[in-house]
């Protein structure tokens, strides 16, 4: 019993496995191109024509081999041929978004296809057919797509960090679309760092303006000063400090922009305490003012009145 159902499953592996070259592993890898036809994939053939070029030619390849020649060998690099058309499809949607994540998760889905190109060409039938190049020159197609929608993403983008990226980013695409756009690579590249240069240095100005912000308020907390209004002249000195920094971050568009909201609202803060005590200041010294104001108006008066006595007397005695 036991012989019988040994015999039985290694009869059952050794008809289920298509032999190394034969016609069955040639019918199964044809069945699998042709199936390409008819799936979803038109598309994407139409968009990428360097792609059906390389479909078509590896049909043809495979059809023109003897089936004793189609090996477990030509199933491996026509699979990896297959990786790739689906990677692509995966690729063409994602790069028809308006989304610039899903753009970013296209290029990560294209150093994939890079690998499995870069495996392709190992085989000798798959590169003398020049398969590998054709799968290439679609990725680089690709790439060009990405670079240009990268640069009008950075055209528009008002947050100078964000902006940066997206040069970057389509300065990298360039320079992997081949020899057409390289210039456009080096371009992009000039501008990412021209507008990091800027920005650093923006940067480091608003970071002293927020320190020497921070200063003027801690003096006005705790004066050194006895002057009178030493105190508010300091927090005077701290708004303005913070204003020049927070226009950096305004024209830049920074994030950090909310993280320095709250030393706005302690210079608020101080600001209102110190104006009160100010105005409480001013009070007092105009109450004392007019107290003395009328001391001597109420002399003056007095004054005047003993004249007119005076004046009265001297004309009733004349």
């Amino acid at each position: 019993m036991t012989l019988t159902l040994t015999i039985l499953i290694i009869t059952i592996l050794f008809f289920s496995i298509p032999a190394a070259g034969s016609d069955e592993l040639k019918r199964e890898i044809l069945e699998e191109l042709i199936s390409l036809d008819t799936a979803d994939r038109p598309e994407l053939f139409d968009e990428y024509g360097e792609l059906y070029l390389a479909k078509t030619k590896t049909q043809a390849v495979i059809q023109g081999m003897e089936g004793r020649e189609v090996t477990s060998i030509t199933k491996e690099w026509v699979r990896i041929f297959l990786g790739i058309i689906d990677d692509f499809e995966k690729v063409a949607g994602l790069s028809k978004s308006s989304v610039p994540s899903d753009h970013v998760e296209a290029i990560e889905i294209a150093e994939r296809i890079t690998t499995s190109i870069t495996m392709l060409t190992r085989y000798e039938t798959a590169k003398g057919n020049g398969i590998p190049l054709l799968a290439e020159l679609a990725l680089e197609r690709f790439y060009r797509g990405e670079g240009e929608f990268f640069e009008n993403l950075a055209r528009n983008e008002g947050e100078t960090r964000v902006k940066i990226e997206y040069e970057q980013i389509s300065a990298i695409s360039y320079k992997k679309g081949g020899v057409y756009t390289i210039s456009d690579a080096s371009r992009m590249e000039f501008e990412s760092r021209r507008d990091e240069w800027v920005y650093n240095r923006d940067m480091e100005r608003a970071s002293e303006y927020l320190n020497a912000s921070k200063l003027h308020l801690a003096r006005a907390r705790n004066p050194s000063s006895g002057f009178f209004g030493a105190a508010f002249m300091e927090v005077i000195k701290a708004r303005d400090s913070f204003e020049e920094a927070t226009r950096i971050y305004e024209n830049h568009k920074d994030r950090e922009l909310h993280n320095v909201r709250g030393i706005e609202a302690e210079i608020k803060t101080v600001y209102r305490r110190l104006m009160l005590e100010t105005l409480k200041v001013v009070a007092i010294y105009l109450l004392l003012l007019s107290f003395f104001s009328f001391i001597l108006w109420r002399d003056f008066k007095r004054w005047g009145e003993e004249l007119d006595d005076t004046r009265l007397g001297e004309e009733l005695i004349g």
